[in-house]
């Protein structure tokens, strides 16, 4: 039985181990977290599956928040980008991209550094760092906007994308592009 995609035929045989590869990036991301001593649940308490209220306790300790959102659109993105680079790839091997690059992604936000850059940048958005469930369920977000983008048409996926940020800023007044202005130390109307 062969996988198209595209214009390249694949054998089962092929893609099999990109079956295998993000399960090892997953394990990679729950033992750096680990090394980085991020808590598995939130250490308030409680576990709940949404947290929709911004406290600066919970933000990003619960399974799902507001920026799971983000997630989601960053997987989609990362289809339309990936896709438009590597359009003969398979879809398992693109979305094992997607794993790496979001388990990469959750390790690199959970460095000290980079938390003492978003919990002292000035806003009332406090940030300190994922818990590993969070970062998990960030990465399913991220496979989950990946596997949307793939059935939808590219111009669907932009119109996705900028809908999921300017909900997430209507929602809590942050996104990428307001954390991106707070890094730069430029106004963000968040106060």
């Amino acid at each position: 039985m062969l996988e198209k995609r595209g214009y390249v035929f694949r054998t089962p045989q092929h893609s099999r181990r990109y079956l295998y590869l993000p399960f090892l990036f997953l394990a990679g991301q729950v033992s750096v977290l680990l090394v980085l001593d991020r808590d598995w649940f939130c250490s308030c308490g409680s576990i709940r599956l949404w947290q929709g209220v911004l406290d600066p306790h919970q933000n990003s300790q619960q399974l799902t928040d507001h920026y799971s959102l983000l997630h989601l659109a960053f997987g989609v993105g990362l289809f339309v980008w990936l896709n438009a680079i590597r359009p003969h790839w398979s879809l398992a091997r693109l979305s094992t991209y997607a794993v790496a690059s979001s388990a990469l992604w959750e390790i690199f936000e959970n460095l000290p550094f980079i938390i003492q850059i978003f919990g002292n940048d000035g806003s009332s958005l406090h940030y300190s760092g994922d818990s590993i469930v969070n970062s998990l369920s960030d990465t399913f977000f991220v496979i989950l906007g990946f596997l949307l983008a793939a059935r939808l048409p590219t111009g669907l996926s932009v119109a996705t994308i900028l809908s999921l940020e300017l909900a997430t800023y209507v929602m809590i007044g942050d996104g990428v592009v307001a954390g991106l202005l707070r890094i730069a130390r430029l106004p963000t109307n968040v106060s």
